[in-house]
């Protein structure tokens, strides 16, 4: 799994719970002819281990924050300097009192602009987006299964759908497939409860010399 930090900032001010499990590796990559430098650090989301490729300004947040082991909140954050609608990293280390970090107390009782309801929701926002992400690109094979099984439903509907027919049932299919999945983890997680049998001791029978065959 990765972390798209595309997904945060399409969703302002939406933090991700993660762990950080790994000093930064220093990587040179290049897109479109142009090189650049990236710090992926091994982040635990959700469980699962997981890439986080942090440009400069990030991985300052990271290093001055945190050390190996941290559970944090991440977030893209937004303010206006000057006239001018700027953005930053907002990083912040847990303490286990969830999103009450996040709550900067002001004059309405108000955090952040927003009420503690509109503030759990929004902590949904980027999760899913990252969630989804990771559904779409990581697992292709996944892709593959819906889309065959989506054929095989506009087929055995004489192909008379629209595009947007089509779309909505490929959904209906990426739906059941969440369902089922979602039933298996559940079932994974829960621990049969071991029945004690008790050996059956085998009554020992009585006969009559008379029904004896010898």
């Amino acid at each position: 799994m990765f972390i798209n930090l595309k997904d945060l900032k399409a969703n302002i001010g939406s933090p991700i719970k993660l762990t950080l499990n790994s000093e930064p590796v220093f990587v040179e990559k290049e897109w479109q002819g142009r090189s650049f430098n990236v710090f992926n650090y091994r982040v635990l989301f959700n469980g699962n281990d997981s890439e986080l490729s942090a440009t400069d300004s990030l991985k300052r947040k990271i290093d001055s924050e945190l050390k190996v082991g941290d559970d944090f909140l991440l977030s893209w954050e937004e303010f206006t300097k000057e006239g001018r609608l700027m953005n930053y990293w907002k990083v912040v280390k847990e303490d286990n009192s969830g999103y009450q970090n996040l709550k900067q107390p002001v004059s309405n009782g108000v955090a952040n602009g927003v009420n503690e309801f509109e503030q759990k929701l929004q902590e949904s926002k980027a999760e899913q987006a990252v969630v989804k992400t990771n559904k779409e690109y990581v697992s292709p094979a996944r892709n593959g299964m819906i889309f065959n099984n989506t054929i095989k439903l506009y087929i055995a509907n004489d192909m008379a759908w629209t595009q947007d027919e089509f779309v909505s049932n490929y959904k209906r299919v990426e739906s059941f497939l969440d369902s089922c999945e979602n039933a298996q983890a559940s079932k994974l997680l829960e621990k049969p409860v071991e029945q004690k049998v008790e050996p059956k001791v085998q009554e020992s029978a009585t006969y009559n010399a008379d029904d004896l065959p010898f």
